[in-house]
């Protein structure tokens, strides 16, 4: 397969992908928000541009909001800064999380507090403390339904074990005065742009159930060979060589597989295994700290 061959595979796939469950969840967003003061948009700390829906932009208008970049403990940690500078050039309140660290989960408890305390409550005839209304939201497997249940400290969400799986609206109550809602993920009706698409799988965002599994490894080191830190890291994990830099992408990964074992009769490789190893290496950040998206110098 030559490099050139992989553009053509991913897209049909890709840009048609919107379950039914996610249009009834974009109504029920709609309808609640009415109910809601602050509006938390969880995104993926390696693409916060391709987890950032605009359907959820458009929708959510001129509500407080704090944006979580979520697996921080995955993403460069260099782009991650760009990216929180980016948003407070914005006007937008962001944080950079890894769920594991308390410390983290109380830094978005805070950031509550504090959009709150902007609210104007002069008119409301209730004089005690407020409840502060959060809607949580962002596209499936991004870590909702985690941050959720780390803030209120109970696994007290149904958490879906795969992309696209949808749960049922759910308030919980936490530190007294917080009322958290959580909602489904949902994904935009047209991922016209193809490379989100492959950002979004190769990062575990959506189901790799549509999209041709070794297409989407080729890509994925095609995103590597283009980034001189991220090559380094590429050869390291698979013990690659420069001149193996040098062949086609689909090529680069039979090497990775024959380095794998991921052989089949007559000394030839499992293809499709040897990209599903890179595709999930990819997304369990086993490569290593890697950012899909950048802030360029014009944003």
């Amino acid at each position: 397969m030559k490099n050139n061959e992989i553009q053509g595979g991913l897209h049909k796939s890709v840009i048609n992908w919107y379950p039914g469950h996610m249009l009834k969840a974009q109504h029920e967003i709609k309808e609640n928000l009415k109910l809601i003061d602050i509006v938390i948009e969880i995104l993926d700390a390696r693409v916060p541009f391709s987890s950032s829906n605009p359907l959820l932009q458009e929708l959510i208008k001129d509500k407080q909001k704090l944006i979580v970049l979520n697996k921080k403990d995955l993403a460069d940690s260099t782009i991650t800064e760009k990216f929180l500078d980016y948003f407070e050039k914005q006007g937008i309140k962001c944080i950079a999380v890894n769920t594991q660290i308390a410390s983290d989960i109380k830094k978005i408890i805070d950031m509550i507090y504090m959009l709150g305390k902007q609210i104007n409550y002069e008119n409301s005839k209730i004089k005690i403390n407020p409840i502060y209304r959060v809607l949580v939201m962002g596209i499936p497997n991004v870590g909702k339904s985690t941050i959720i249940n780390k803030i209120s400290g109970k696994n007290r969400l149904e958490v879906g074990n795969k992309p696209g799986v949808t749960k049922r609206k759910q308030w919980i109550r936490v530190a007294g005065n917080i009322d958290l809602l959580d909602t489904p993920g949902i994904l935009w009706p047209n991922l016209s742009d193809e490379n989100i698409g492959v950002k979004l799988a190769l990062t575990g965002n959506i189901n790799l159930d549509v999209l041709e599994i070794e297409e989407l490894a080729c890509k994925g080191i095609e995103y590597l060979i283009h980034i001189p830190r991220y090559t380094k890291y590429l050869m390291e994990k698979y013990k690659l060589t420069e001149e193996d830099m040098q062949l086609e992408y689909y090529d680069i990964l039979e090497k990775i597989g024959r380095k794998r074992g991921c052989l089949i009769s007559g000394g030839n490789v499992d293809m499709e295994k040897a990209a599903r190893i890179f595709v999930d290496d990819f997304k369990n950040g086993k490569i290593g700290n890697i950012s899909l998206d950048e802030v360029k110098g014009n944003e």
